[in-house]
């Protein structure tokens, strides 16, 4: 079975593209004639099999392997803008400065499509038809009202639209990172959040426009990004409109007020929608389409956290279960859970779109789920939990005072490609769920992450490495070199000042590395750090941060004393 993951989309905005998408699918429809007559035979290579395509475009009854619809990544030799077209769904997209798009923007509308169940996916085939729903869509009359029906039925099949219409539900206008840290599961890799208090900060250091629109464009996380993409859906259909909003940020020691434009607000046609999709009033309820592969993104376990959820829903939908009848039903399918972890899983639902209703200690999900079903050849494959969800379990039974949305920072700590999410995750924990003050700063000649509390402060340097940290001397020197930095705070040695975000009365530091886990001879650089800046520190791996943190929040730890445990130039242990 291909890799794929199906349900959640970005970068795919326009509904007249996606509507061409469909009608591809559709013998003899404009769009379908002009690339087999026109469009493959001169913009594909036999390389690419154009031959294979037009054939498959040929067919009474069109089932397209999917790679020949996305076609191929950019090849070597070429760059992104000048690689040759190798998919149908490429040759359909029209690019800004070619004829056709990459295969990213056509997988994205690929996903849209099957998304919306406008495409049927094959999961054991790895091939796309269209659907009687997509069908009708395909023939229907651009701009008619039988358009837009079958779009408001498609859109409000889908989950995550219903999410965010309904947070929307009041009239408050919500920015892209407040609906966005309420969409996916909880505490899971493939759905972050940048927490908007450091993102105005940043704006607040922003020296001109384009470093304003740089931080505002790509400082998004995997759930902002989701946020924007269906927005632009609901913008299309005048269900949500876009305004800028006015937003503060009180974090005790500086306030912090700018503007986001990408803000959102429903409007009166999203509100009537919304009815269409409770099934209140006299409207009756649009059935939810939920996809295995929705269930989870980015973990390793994916497969096992998606049938466990899918287990989850089908037993939720016939009546009111307890969290104890859930953990059961769970246990006679080969799966070991806790009420922490069905907890979670459950506010995971409600964040994607599902509706489930608690009544006093049982819950039961309100909507008609359909098309979910375990892929058969994932039922032939033992799929187990993974050590790290395995440790995340462990620890989010003892995190009873820490959001359990701070779980990420585990599967962040080895994620070699998430240093900016990692270190933004970090710097909320320590400024926005404690009471340390501070930021992440993370860009060129900057330390990471800076927090203080009263007189202490501690300069902290994220890795996110797969395979575990050692401290190689070029980082060990790299801390040195911030440490005298903010000793001498000569602004000749370093012009961006980043040490002016401690106070003045902070007059005492140490460092930190934070990390998945620690390997090799760490300890001894960082006693070697220690010799030559006459300043001690530590290592500290994202599971003992999480513990550190619930030793905080309960009161079990002064503030004082965490500091103290910075002096050890070793690992923190708790």
């Amino acid at each position: 079975m291909a890799e794929r993951t199906f349900g959640w989309v970005q970068e795919a905005y326009t509904i007249s593209n996606l509507k061409n998408v469909v009608r591809v699918f559709v013998p003899d429809s404009d769009i379908n004639k002009l690339l087999r007559k026109d469009k493959i035979p001169r913009l594909i290579s036999e390389e690419y099999q154009k031959d294979d395509m037009i054939k498959h475009l040929s067919s009474n009854k069109m089932n397209i392997p999917y790679m020949l619809l996305k076609g191929k990544g950019t090849p070597k030799g070429y760059t992104r803008t000048n690689s040759p077209c190798s998919g149908i769904i490429q040759a359909v997209l029209p690019g800004q400065r070619k004829e056709y798009q990459g295969d990213w923007p056509a997988d994205s509308f690929l996903r849209w499509a099957v998304s919306m169940g406008f495409l049927n996916y094959n999961h054991e085939k790895d091939t796309c038809s269209i659907s009687e729903l997509g069908y009708r869509y395909a023939v229907s009359a651009d701009d008619s009202k039988e358009e837009k029906d079958i779009l408001t039925e498609a859109f409000l099949s889908y989950p995550p639209v219903c999410r965010v219409l309904s947070l929307l539900e009041n009239g408050n206008i919500m920015t892209k990172f407040e609906i966005g840290c309420q969409i996916g599961f909880v505490g899971e890799a493939g759905f972050t959040s940048i927490p908007q208090n450091l993102i105005l900060q940043g704006l607040s250091s922003a020296v001109s426009s384009e470093e304003r629109n740089k931080l505002l464009s790509d400082t998004e996380g995997t759930s902002d990004k989701y946020v924007r993409t269906i927005c632009a859906w609901l913008k299309s259909v005048k269900w949500v409109m876009q305004v800028s909003k006015s937003v503060t940020a009180d974090l005790g020691y500086m306030t912090y007020t700018d503007t986001i434009t990408q803000s959102y607000q429903i409007t009166l046609e999203g509100k009537k929608v919304l009815k269409y999709a409770r099934g209140t009033s006299k409207f009756k309820r649009i059935d939810k389409r939920v996809m295995w592969d929705m269930l989870s993104t980015k973990p390793s376990d994916r497969d096992y956290l998606r049938n466990r959820r899918t287990y989850l829903i089908k037993y939720l939908s016939s009546t009111y279960r307890s969290l104890e009848e859930i953990i059961s039903h769970l246990q006679a399918n080969g799966m070991t859970e806790d009420k922490g972890t069905i907890s979670d899983d459950i506010q995971g639902l409600i964040n994607i779109g599902i509706n489930v209703n608690r009544n006093e200690n049982k819950y039961k999900i309100m909507d008609r789920i359909i098309e979910l079903d375990i892929p058969d050849s994932i039922k032939s494959i033992d799929a187990s939990k993974s050590d790290l969800s395995l440790l995340k379990d462990k620890i989010r039974r003892k995190l009873s005072h820490i959001n359990h949305k701070y779980l990420v920072l585990i599967d962040l700590g080895f994620d070699g490609k998430a240093d900016r999410e990692y270190e933004l995750q970090t710097a909320d924990l320590l400024t926005g769920e404690l009471e340390f003050k501070g930021s992440r700063l993370g860009d060129a000649r900057k330390p990471d992450v800076c927090v203080f509390y009263d007189k202490n402060g501690l300069i902290i340097d994220n890795k996110a490495y797969s395979k575990g940290y050692s401290l190689p001397i070029k980082q060990a020197d790299e801390m040195l070199r911030y440490i005298e930095e903010n000793q001498k705070r000569d602004k000749s040695i370093n012009p961006n000042e980043w040490w002016t975000i401690f106070n003045d009365d902070v007059n005492k530091f140490n460092f930190a590395f934070v990390s998945g886990e620690f390997t090799g001879g760490f300890k001894d650089r960082l006693e070697n750090i220690s010799r030559r800046s006459h300043i001690n520190g530590a290592a500290i791996n994202s599971v003992n941060l999480l513990l550190l943190a619930e030793e905080i929040k309960s009161g079990r730890l002064s503030y004082g004393d965490v500091f103290a445990k910075f002096e050890c130039n070793d690992e923190i242990i708790i």
